[in-house]
């Protein structure tokens, strides 16, 4: 995510003109397509369990917090709203401008992949990896922006491409990529003809990139511990 933090940046109090993260999270506890709890479909097990609900989710660095120095308030007025894996990445400005860099590309319309595409790119990948944290947040944030029902967001998380939610090709083909570049780092010819078939060939590079990128978003939410962010679904919620 990129834009204004929904904060203050040197007094933690929300900005004017924007909610805060656990208000946003209650407005979405309203809609159809957050109650993931059904007796329609059973979920099968996470693909890679998460480290949240096994071992201490007391994070393992300190995240910044306010009053922030004037570089550290740059930093997070550049990276977004300071939830926790931002106030990890402002520690050091200059590698949190640098991160923004990058944001304002493919979390913008100038990415070559509709928002829809990268959402379901990065639910898969963060889903596959465990990063519960990261999941919670774009599901949270993301998910009614992407138009993924119920049904698709268990999906992502812990069903398959052939699922029947799916009925859109290019979903199908994004999905299958997702499953190949974590499985293999790899996609077959088959997979890549299909990929770019959809979403063209510069949208097929930037879903390579998104799906790498995404990958090191889950190392850092899960080797440091990131808990939660107030009101995020969690993967227990999906079953």
């Amino acid at each position: 995510m990129s834009g204004r933090p929904v904060a203050d940046p040197r007094t933690g109090r929300p900005g004017s003109g924007v909610s805060d993260f656990g208000t946003r999270a209650s407005q979405f506890d309203d809609h159809p397509r957050f109650y993931f709890r059904s007796s329609d479909d059973t979920v099968p097990i996470m693909l890679r369990n998460s480290n949240q609900d096994t071992r201490d989710t007391q994070t393992r660095i300190a995240l910044v917090t306010p009053p922030y120095d004037a570089d550290t308030a740059a930093a997070l007025e550049v990276l977004g709203p300071p939830i926790g894996i931002f106030r990890v990445f402002a520690r050091r400005p200059d590698r949190a401008h640098g991160i923004a860099g990058w944001g304002r590309y493919y979390l913008s319309r100038r990415c070559a992949l509709s928002l829809r595409h990268r959402e379901l790119l990065i639910l898969r990948t963060t889903a596959r990896c465990g990063a519960e944290y990261e999941w919670g947040v774009h599901v949270q944030v993301f998910a009614a922006k992407a138009g993924l029902s119920a049904g698709q967001v268990r999906s992502v998380t812990g069903g398959g491409p052939d699922d029947p939610c799916w009925t859109e090709p290019a979903d199908r083909a994004v999905l299958r990529a997702a499953d190949a570049l974590d499985r293999d780092s790899d996609l077959s010819d088959a997979d890549w003809t299909s990929l770019v078939a959809e979403v063209g060939e510069e949208g097929a590079v930037d879903a390579l990139l998104i799906c790498g990128w995404y990958r090191a978003i889950s190392y850092v939410a899960r080797a440091t511990r990131l808990a939660p962010e107030p009101g995020a679904p969690r993967f227990a919620e999906v079953t």
